[in-house]
């Protein structure tokens, strides 16, 4: 992999940079550098930063165009917590190096996430996403237009697999295709496996097949879909949390990584976000809608939910805890894929672990108000 300064004299030419890198990798493996060009001034040297990414494999050349393409639209459009996407002078967004990996510059932005946000933050979060969800749909491409939500269908399909070749008949299936990774990859494998041998007790003492069941059984009819984020976790949504008042800490300061964006409906990002944050002590055995009412009325503030987005999304938190870890265990233990922070990855499925139960009885009742 080139150092970031080879990387940015696509941006930056001959100027001078200094880069270094920017905390841990994410799941896919994509690295991030703080990229630094010294801007002389009057009596001083001021200095801008920016973040430099390598994306995932696999990306091409006119889905980042389409991910930049709606970054650009939202900043245009007033929403400062969209990272700026930095062109080369030549007016690409995107630069592959010789080895074949794409590059993306954006302007650095200031915060941190917060695992278990107050109501305060939480409302805020959401009436940020609500903007964003409107404005997106000022998009080139006529939206929002009525058709089945992607991410449903995936569930529906997904709950009919697992019926048809659940956890116990694959626990067998462990040693899977793949690269061999050693004795730690060994080592990781294993600890998976025993969370596997617990998602197995787990599910069938809370009745998981009929959760299963209750998924396969619905009906995923039209809803207006649009341009929205898909991975709009907790620990993309930023917040000064160094504010000196209350009122400052709730606004967010960024949404970062928008490579996940695609067309779907909108209850896609709520659920994502709301399930990803650390509820309120005392809220955990309620359904996810209930479990935040301030959050949802900002939201609604800015953007009204249609009763089917309304009621899709609990549905598609709890279904995402009881498929993510069927994603999991098969990318792990089955597939082999090797993960750029193993240890994250355990801690993702523990996460998930803690709150199978809930989410079964979530699923069954979510469902049954779908219809």
């Amino acid at each position: 992999m080139p150092a970031p300064p080879d990387v940015c004299r696509a941006w930056f030419g001959s100027a001078a940079v200094a880069g270094r890198p920017f905390g841990p990798s994410g799941f896919s493996g994509s690295q991030l550098f703080v990229v630094e060009r010294a801007v002389p001034s009057a009596g001083s040297t001021g200095t801008d930063r920016f973040v430099l990414k390598s994306l995932p494999g696999g990306a091409t050349d006119g889905r980042a165009a389409w991910v930049h393409a709606l970054m650009r639209h939202l900043r245009a459009e007033g929403i400062v917590q969209v990272p700026e996407v930095i062109a080369t002078p030549d007016g690409e967004t995107l630069v592959v190096d010789d080895v074949g990996t794409h590059w993306e510059l954006v302007g650095f932005m200031p915060g941190a996430a917060v695992e278990r946000p107050t109501d305060g933050q939480a409302a805020a979060g959401m009436e940020l996403l609500a903007t964003l969800h409107v404005t997106a749909c000022r998009l080139a491409g006529g939206w929002p237009r009525p058709a089945v939500s992607p991410g449903h269908r995936r569930r529906i399909e997904q709950a009919r697999r697992l019926l048809d070749d659940p956890w116990p008949s694959r626990r067998g299936r462990l040693s899977g295709n793949g690269a061999d990774n050693g004795p730690e990859g060994d080592r990781h494998r294993a600890e998976i496996a025993a969370r596997l041998d617990a998602a197995i007790a787990r599910f069938a003492a809370a009745d998981g097949p009929r959760a299963l069941h209750a998924v396969a059984a619905c009906r995923a009819e039209p809803l207006p879909l649009q341009p929205v984020l898909r991975d709009v976790s907790g620990e993309h949504v930023l917040y000064d949390t160094h504010a000196s008042g209350p009122a400052a800490a709730r606004v967010p300061t960024a949404i970062v990584d928008y490579h996940a964006a695609g067309i779907d409906t909108p209850a896609t990002d709520i659920a994502r976000l709301l399930g990803s944050w650390r509820r309120p002590a005392g809220r955990d055995a309620i359904l996810l809608a209930d479990a935040w009412p301030e959050a949802i009325a900002a939201y609604e503030r800015v953007r009204p939910l249609t009763g089917r987005e309304r009621r899709l999304v609990p549905f598609l938190h709890a279904t995402a805890v009881v498929l993510g870890l069927d994603n999991w265990f098969r990318w792990t233990l089955e597939e082999r894929r090797c993960f750029a922070r193993p240890a994250r990855v355990i801690g993702r499925i523990d996460r998930l672990l803690e709150e199978l139960p809930n989410a079964i009885a979530q699923t069954i009742d979510a469902a049954a108000n779908l219809d």
